[in-house]
């Protein structure tokens, strides 16, 4: 593992990362009360792109880019899809952020569609983009530790101190208006993570309650409830992530999600897709009162022990495949599976951020189309590195 470039981007903590899933834009969240967006170049200077400051009174503890209009698999490519950045704050509201269509862009009708698009690329990766606050959400009692939005892009989710889950659904073409969809109040204490499957209206909590829980809609009365919980951590479960279905070795058949614990453990869970059980399981406590089936899930592994300490972050990469994890102990470590069921360790950096605790990782796509770990710590620092 090699350092790409350690960018010092806060003056505070650095606590979460994100990527735009079509431009090279990468986004963190601080307890400066900011979020920073940064272009990951292909020359690595990763000039900053806007500096979002000024909506929250507490620090900014999470930030996710809005997918592209229709999702990634089917983008729609007749209207100018603009990019758009949640971020949850410890004063228990949600920013939205957004850019302004760029003048330049205007005055291209008639022009061919795939110039349009590579201006379209350059304009709202550049500097002299501009972005401005949207909408500002409450509804939360407490801190808001995550926020996710679906693969469509019309379904905010966001979890809290305040032990519950909320469902926010706007018009991903506009983003005026968030409603209250759902509140989910399954897990018994602080809810630390919350995350969608790839293509899939499948969303997975995390919590300190040493649970991981799946959430599915009904289709018959849109309602929205506990589908299962997976059991086996012994201490808080701090971030969860999917396989995404087009990584190699994935099945369409097959579910799996990765999760990490303050048990120093990494855990693979399975599920195959069609959904088993009835709607009355007393494991599942819910307030809802119509619940779609169960899925039955299974712990397919634990991957070999590498962390001396809790963690905080794990990562599923839809390039390779490979699972990156970060925790308390400052440790990256990278595993790659090497035939049915079996994990191995590929690369370990310590000290990834000197002497302090790494909060979050992910795997992103540089400019250049090369695939990349970016990590961030309580130094206040992102660092890129290349495997």
């Amino acid at each position: 593992m090699k350092l790409i470039k350690s960018i010092k981007s806060h003056n505070e903590k650095a606590w979460c990362l994100s990527q735009h899933q079509t431009l090279p834009l990468l986004a963190t969240a601080s307890t400066d009360k900011t979020s920073i967006i940064y272009k990951l170049s292909a020359a690595s200077d990763f000039p900053v792109i806007a500096k979002l400051e000024d909506s929250h009174k507490r620090s900014v503890r999470a930030v996710q880019f809005k997918p592209p209009l229709g999702g990634e698999s089917e983008p729609v490519s007749d209207i100018l899809d603009l990019p758009a950045l949640a971020c949850g704050s410890f004063d228990s509201t949600i920013s939205i952020w957004g850019i302004e269509e760029p003048d330049e862009l205007r005055e291209l009708d008639g022009e061919d569609e795939q110039d349009i698009q590579k201006i379209h690329k350059t304009l709202l990766t550049s500097p002299k983009s501009e972005w401005s606050l949207m909408a500002l959400i409450e509804g939360h009692e407490s801190e808001i530790k995550s926020v996710a939005w679906n693969y469509q892009g019309n379904l905010l989710a966001s979890c809290s101190r305040d032990k519950t889950i909320w469902i926010w659904e706007t018009d991903p073409e506009t983003l005026e208006e968030f409603d209250c969809i759902a509140v989910l109040n399954d897990h018994s204490q602080d809810i630390k993570h919350v995350t969608w499957h790839p293509t899939q209206n499948l969303l997975a909590s995390s919590s300190y309650d040493d649970t991981v829980r799946l959430y599915k809609q009904d289709e018959d009365d849109d309602e929205w409830a506990c589908v299962g919980i997976l059991n086996g951590h012994d201490g808080t479960v701090w971030c969860s992530s999917f396989e995404h279905s087009s990584s190699p070795g994935s099945s369409e058949e097959k579910v799996r999600l990765v999760s990490a614990s303050d048990d120093k453990t990494v855990r693979i869970w399975s599920s195959t897709s069609k959904e088993e059980g009835t709607t009355n399981s007393e494991k599942l406590p819910s307030s809802l009162k119509s619940q779609p089936k169960e899925m039955v899930w299974e712990e397919e592994t634990v991957l070999p022990i590498a962390h001396d300490y809790p963690v905080y972050s794990v990562s599923w990469s839809k390039t390779s495949g490979r699972i990156a994890s970060v925790g308390s102990d400052g440790n990256i470590v990278v595993y790659k599976e090497d035939g049915m069921k079996d994990w191995i360790i590929e690369d370990k950096m310590s000290y990834a951020h000197g002497v302090f605790e790494v909060n979050c990782v992910i795997w992103c796509l540089l400019e250049d189309g090369e695939e990349a770990l970016a990590t961030a710590g309580d130094d206040g620092s992102v660092n890129l590195w290349r495997l």
